[in-house]
């Protein structure tokens, strides 16, 4: 048991119910509409990761007639990665902070590195510029999911002002 937790207690407790407000004790409902969303992308990330690194170790993939570039295919892979990871973080836990997202750099930074390298024994090329274009979209996600997140905070303000104002 570790100190200040009972049996049962999770360690990850939500902090809060949505992306902007802290949530109180008796708001940790486990049917909310939140916390099933954030279950939901979390699973995503979790299968989303297993089926990228099972592709990526696969020996030698075909793509038939299709044509994109390797380095784009790694850059888009790490974006969609970073972006459902963080939606099912700050859904978990609240709103993220700057650690948040350097965590999530740091840990798909490290893994490209693996990843890469454990791609040897199966017969696949270990290359740099695979690994730059996973940071990169690794860089992409996060820049990408904070736009996105402060466009869907500004519209819903927009939204909150005219029934605030109409009360």
């Amino acid at each position: 048991m570790i100190k200040g937790l009972a049996v049962g207690d999770s360690l990850a407790t939500p902090r809060s119910t949505s992306l902007d407000r802290p949530m109180s004790a008796d708001a940790a409902a486990p049917a909310s509409p939140i916390r099933r969303w954030a279950a939901r992308a979390r699973t995503l990330a979790v299968v989303y990761f297993l089926l990228l690194a099972t592709a990526t170790h696969w020996p030698q993939l075909s793509t038939h007639d299709f044509t994109l570039s390797d380095k784009v295919m790694h850059l888009g892979a790490y974006f969609l990665l970073t972006v459902i990871v963080l939606l099912g973080w700050e859904l978990t836990i609240g709103q993220l902070e700057p650690k948040h997202f350097f965590a999530v750099w740091l840990a798909g930074t490290l893994y490209g590195v693996l990843d890469e390298i454990l791609q040897v024994p199966v017969g696949r090329d270990c290359d740099v510029h695979d690994w730059v274009a996973d940071v990169l979209g690794l860089v992409l996600g996060i820049a990408a999911y904070v736009a996105g997140r402060k466009l869907w905070r500004r519209i819903k303000r927009s939204y909150e002002r005219p029934a605030a104002a109409t009360q």
